[in-house]
């Protein structure tokens, strides 16, 4: 998309000759270069790729195991195209490798949506460029979605989607219109919400077709918003509307408000997001539209109308029970899109302020006092913002990462290691997924239909040493604790090794009370730790 910007529009739209296109497209390259070299000073991309996958991440993982042919199951709420990428990387241990990629995505698109609009000077679309692609990459939202979902990839498929709406109003063409045709195919592949974002996009190139009186575009846009929608909703009914269960619903059902709740909702979700957004919701939301207002004045209405759409069809969505509203993993993408366009926002005001300062100071260049404004705030957000980067998963005052909470791969490492032939391993369901993952050298076998939110669950044929808690309260506890100690007398008086994860207060506390009855022995430390159980 980068290498598209040559044809910027300058103050009197003149054909740049090829020397200078030439040079625009060398600088473009090396700002993104910049950008994309502060990935590894802001985040800590060690722990990202070497921490434990917990029990979201269990599952995605899992997936790599099994036959591509069962790829459609075993993929449920997570769109194929992900995870098909996932097996693209030669270490299963490695797999954050492909939401680090969509971070770095994240960062370039916003550049291109920053650079695309019509701005009075080539160096005045550089600066918004670099403004938009720093406020995502410093965005402290970005520091905890490290997540092995698809939630990486919804932030960038949606910024790129109103970067290429830019893109096609930059310089129209049919060619341009069904390239984004393309995009929503490929982004519907990648992740669900190109299906929010995209009727926003060929929305607003109609609505900006009708406004110009361009009435010879208005039947290809409406063509190429059908063909959109047809493939967008074919991929959805072949690959991902399985997802969409009963038991995934009830999942949700706290982030689906009731039109009359929606206020107070919308107080409650706007203080629980602050701190992830870096800044006051207010803030953002006003630089929002002063980047929407930007958008429209630099000759980019549609992608104007687009960032308008968006948080009005997320929040009717959310409202009909369609998407969850406002939850941190499932709307990041609306966090990094509002981002970007706040960025373009960011430069549009200081652009305003340089052009009132000029005429007072007629030696000051406004894209210099437009540049040292937004470095300004920039630098000032940093700093407010300095204890979010690179985030381990437990800074003090700041949110706990679930990678920080829960370690399956260690308990499962050692008791695999260390078990003999005869001995039993109990664990809750919370740690089957990651146990099955992690027993690398044990064959797994896909059981669907299964009625948990993902829709399917696995077994291990060669593992007939495992036993499954039925419950999480004390009464499945002590019937899976009765079932391993009958197997464990069955093959001779073996040790029983118990492994749990994701244990909540009230399934800690069952625990208590049906381990009381029998002897407990830790066998490692960590925060997820082994212990063997036997009769007293």
């Amino acid at each position: 998309m980068v290498a598209q910007l040559t044809h910027t529009n300058v103050s009197n739209h003149a054909v740049l000759p090829a020397s200078v296109g030439r040079r625009l497209r060398r600088t473009d390259w090396i700002a993104v270069a910049v950008l994309l070299a502060a990935v590894p000073v802001v985040h800590d991309i060690k722990t990202m790729l070497t921490a434990p996958y917990w029990l979201d991440e269990a599952w995605v993982a899992l997936s790599v195991r099994m036959p591509l042919a069962e790829l459609p199951v075993a993929t449920s709420s997570t769109p194929i195209g992900w995870s098909f990428l996932l097996r693209l990387v030669p270490d299963s241990d490695y797999l954050r490798v492909v939401p680090l990629a969509f971070h770095c995505l994240s960062v370039g698109v916003a550049y291109a949506l920053g650079r695309l609009p019509q701005w009075k000077t080539r160096r005045l679309g550089i600066v918004a460029g670099m403004v938009s692609g720093a406020v995502v990459l410093l965005l402290p939202a970005q520091q905890v979605r490290h997540d092995l979902k698809q939630y990486s990839a919804d932030a960038a498929v949606a910024v790129a989607m109103l970067a290429l709406t830019a893109w096609v109003e930059q310089k129209w063409s049919p060619r341009r219109l069904w390239v984004v045709v393309a995009a929503v195919g490929v982004g519907m592949l990648l992740s669900h919400v190109t299906a929010i974002v995209s009727p926003g996009v060929f929305g607003g190139l109609l609505v900006a077709a009708m406004i110009r009186r361009q009435w010879a575009r208005l039947p290809q846009v409406i063509v190429a918003g059908f063909a959109a929608a047809s493939l967008a909703g074919a991929i959805y009914a072949v690959f991902s509307a399985r997802a969409r269960s009963d038991e995934m619903r009830d999942f949700w059902t706290a982030y689906f408000p009731q039109p009359h709740e929606l206020a107070g909702y919308l107080a409650e979700r706007a203080h629980d997001l602050t701190p992830l957004l870096g800044v006051p919701v207010l803030v953002v939301a006003g630089l929002v539209v002063a980047g929407a207002a930007t958008l429209m004045k630099s000759g980019r209405p549609a992608t104007a109308v687009a960032v308008i759409l968006l948080p009005v069809t997320v929040l009717v969505l959310g409202v009909a029970d369609v998407y969850p509203l406002l939850d941190a993993r499932t709307s990041h993408f609306l966090l990094v899109a509002a981002a970007a366009v706040a960025g373009v926002g960011l430069v549009g005001t200081a652009n305003l302020v340089a052009g009132l300062v000029s005429r007072m100071l007629h030696r000051t260049r406004p894209t210099v006092v437009t540049a040292m404004v937004c470095a300004v705030l920039l630098v000032t957000f940093t700093i407010h913002n300095a204890a979010w980067y690179r985030f381990d998963g437990d800074e003090p005052g700041l949110e706990r990462s679930p990678i920080t909470m829960m370690d399956v791969r260690s308990a499962t490492e050692f008791v695999n290691e260390n078990r003999s032939r005869n001995d039993v391993v109990i664990l809750n369901d919370a740690a089957w997924y990651g146990f099955a993952f992690y027993s690398k050298r044990d064959a797994i076998k896909l059981v669907e239909p299964y009625g948990n939110t993902v829709g399917w669950w696995v077994e291990m044929p060669s593992r007939s040493d495992v036993v499954i808690t039925p419950g999480t309260d004390a009464e499945g506890i002590r019937l899976g604790v009765d079932q391993a100690l009958k197997l464990a007398a069955q093959r001779g008086g073996a040790r029983i090794w118990l492994i749990r994860s994701f244990i909540s207060l009230e399934e800690a506390e069952a625990w208590r009370s049906v381990l009381a009855d029998f002897r407990v022995e830790q066998a490692t430390g960590g925060i997820e730790p082994v212990v063997v159980i036997s009769e007293r």
